[in-house]
């Protein structure tokens, strides 16, 4: 197995309990890196309603270093307010202009302050941190990145706490970064429960076997309580709704066409309200042309959320009720008090879809956070607990 096509060559993973076990993973290769991406004081800009904003420069990071590979197949999990992505080390330079790019365009569009950076994974090994992987069969045609130990949580301190230091993307730097795959045109998602949950837990035992073992009852008392994945999605294919908002739909406009011309600007979204129209009949009349079924794509859409996730943290949003969570909560609390875990959660009445579209047909994948800025408001609760805990 050559380190260039070492992602593609991992084994599958098709039941999620698994991504538990440490003999599934790979160390990823010493020559590659983390490129990182973090939406500074993410958190204050959700509290000012922004949270849709933070959402999309988040998946902004992954389209645009995606797209400077060629759509080559590495890993990477989105996090809500940020992304991080392990990539060969020859296409490092490649992958620091594309981040660069992202924080000019974050900064212009969005006001927003973007730390990127990219970080060698022989440091991260050197100084003793894991930086394992392993691919989950999220649906037939999608495979999700699955990540264990510290390494892309370190990787994502150090660049946010020095971003001008040796691991941060130089500020002259500043692109290109490409956009195309990013698609924001769904209506949040109100929950077909009570709410939506966005969990973070991370263990916090003394090797990988002990955290394997906290996870791994995790994840089976959040089936216990929230019952299968039918149940618990947040997001099921018949409450889907394009969004015709002009307001709604500027997000993606503001991404896909930062530095146009003012003509292209005016004209991206009466294009895109355009393509929903169309796409809206196409599902509804159940159509099928020769690169899409358009009647099935809501149901794949819904088979290719990432609703749960692992990199290093277990993340999952959660459709559920009031008292589900009041039973997950006393259950995460007491594993908390036994310094087993520490986490975060977020309750919200919405899920948002932020969607990376390649293929119609078969790459898409779907990123979801609760509407109000789930993610980051579970780890701001995490890091409370965490300085709590003097860990």
């Amino acid at each position: 197995m050559t380190t260039e096509t070492f992602y593609d060559q991992l084994p599958l993973l098709n039941d999620f309990t698994e991504v538990a076990n440490p003999e599934h993973y790979r160390p990823v290769p010493d020559d590659w890196v983390v490129a990182v991406g973090d939406v500074r004081d993410s958190t204050g800009a959700i509290d000012q309603g922004l949270y849709k904003d933070v959402n999309v420069v988040g998946a902004s990071v992954i389209a645009a270093v995606l797209n400077a590979l060629g759509h080559r197949s590495v890993p990477y999990v989105f996090g809500g307010d940020g992304a991080a992505l392990c990539v060969p080390g020859e296409q490092a330079e490649a992958v620091t202009q594309a981040l660069g790019g992202v924080r000019r365009m974050a900064r212009e569009e969005f006001g927003l302050r973007l730390d990127v950076g990219v970080v060698p994974v022989e440091d991260l090994i050197h100084e003793g941190h894991t930086v394992m992987v392993a691919r989950y069969r999220l649906s037939e045609v999608i495979e999700q990145a699955v990540f264990i130990g510290s390494g892309l949580y370190v990787a994502e301190e150090r660049v946010k706490a020095d971003p001008d230091g040796p691991f941060g993307v130089p500020s002259t730097v500043t692109g290109p970064a490409d956009f195309s795959g990013l698609e924001c045109r769904w209506d949040q998602v109100p929950s077909h429960r009570d709410e939506i949950v966005a969990l973070l837990v991370h263990a916090t035992g003394a090797s990988l076997q002990d955290n394997a073992n906290i996870y791994d009852e995790v994840i089976t008392r959040l089936r216990q309580i929230y019952g299968g994945d039918d149940t618990r999605r947040p997001v099921l294919h018949g409450q889907l709704r394009m969004s015709f908002s002009p307001r709604k739909l500027s997000t993606e406009q503001r991404v896909r066409t930062h530095r146009r011309g003012r003509l292209d600007r005016l004209l991206y979204w009466p294009r895109v309200m355009v393509k929903n129209l169309i796409g809206s009949a196409l599902m509804a009349l159940d159509w099928s042309t020769s690169a899409t079924q358009w009647g099935n794509y809501k149901q794949d859409l819904e088979r290719h959320t990432d609703f749960r996730k692992m990199d290093g943290t277990l993340r999952q949003v959660i459709a559920g009720t009031v008292e589900q969570r009041n039973k997950l909560e006393a259950y995460l609390q007491e594993q908390y008090e036994r310094g087993n875990l520490i986490y975060g959660l977020d309750a919200s009445e919405a899920a948002m879809i932020t969607c990376l579209v390649f293929q119609y047909e078969k790459e898409h994948v779907h990123f979801v956070d609760g509407a109000d800025g789930g993610y980051a408001h579970a780890a701001r609760a995490l890091k409370a607990r965490e300085r709590a805990r003097g860990a």
